[in-house]
């Protein structure tokens, strides 16, 4: 038995090739550290449905679901302001993308190239654009999430698939606003029992048997 063997993923990957989706999600990550740059940097996630591929998921048939993350950045060479470009078919200026709102993407549909990583077991959103003239539009029924760490509203955080949530826990802003914190119990010196003195019954015990053998002063009144 080999790890890599038992650690393939449990269903299939997306298969290669170009499809139409749905943004159905956007969500900010808040600061989140990478291992790879050893580093924090603000991250955004987006989720779109492909309803042209589904899988079985509690007796249903539901569509497969792809998701690309990026660092939020309004540099000219981002990959973020690229994707977005090449979405919405607009050459963003600096001043204008850094004013854009990535959360309106939401709903949005488009048509997507999907890559398999180099074992072929992950499916990967290589490129984007908008859909050709005379294509359908696609529709879901997913329900359409958005989140702004910004925005803090801990109802709409519950509502959050919980794989979205376990991603957003691990960013800077929720471990120092929104984690739940440690009671810690701590009992002051003063308020402590008292040492038991390990020789304690002892003296006591030699003290009440000196007592014992001593003779006691009587004290008389002298006639007058």
């Amino acid at each position: 038995m080999k790890i890599k063997d038992r650690a393939k993923p449990a269903i299939p990957p997306v298969p290669a090739g170009g499809y139409l989706a749905v943004c159905v999600g956007v969500f900010d990550l808040g600061e989140q550290y990478s291992e790879k740059f050893k580093n924090y940097s603000p991250k955004l996630m987006i989720t779109f449905d492909l309803p042209s591929v589904t899988i079985e998921v509690d007796g249903k048939q539901e569509p497969r679901q792809l998701s690309r993350e990026f660092t939020i950045s309004g540099k000219n060479n981002s990959k973020l302001r690229a994707f977005i470009s090449s979405w919405n078919g607009v050459q963003y200026s600096d001043e204008a993308f850094g004013e854009f709102d990535p959360l309106t993407q939401i709903g949005k549909p488009a048509m997507i190239n999907v890559l398999l990583n180099e074992t072929g077991e992950y499916a990967n959103i290589d490129s984007i654009m908008p859909l050709f003239p005379g294509l359908p539009t696609p529709t879901t029924q997913t329900q359409m999430k958005t989140w702004d760490m910004d925005a803090w509203d801990d109802k709409a955080f519950e509502e959050l698939p919980e794989w979205v949530q376990e991603k957003i826990k691990k960013s800077t802003q929720y471990q120092k606003e929104h984690a739940p914190a440690t009671t810690v119990s701590v009992t002051s010196p003063a308020a402590a029992a008292p040492a038991m003195n390990p020789f304690a019954s002892l003296i006591a015990q030699a003290q009440a048997n000196t007592a014992a053998t001593t003779p006691q002063t009587v004290q008389e009144e002298c006639p007058i």
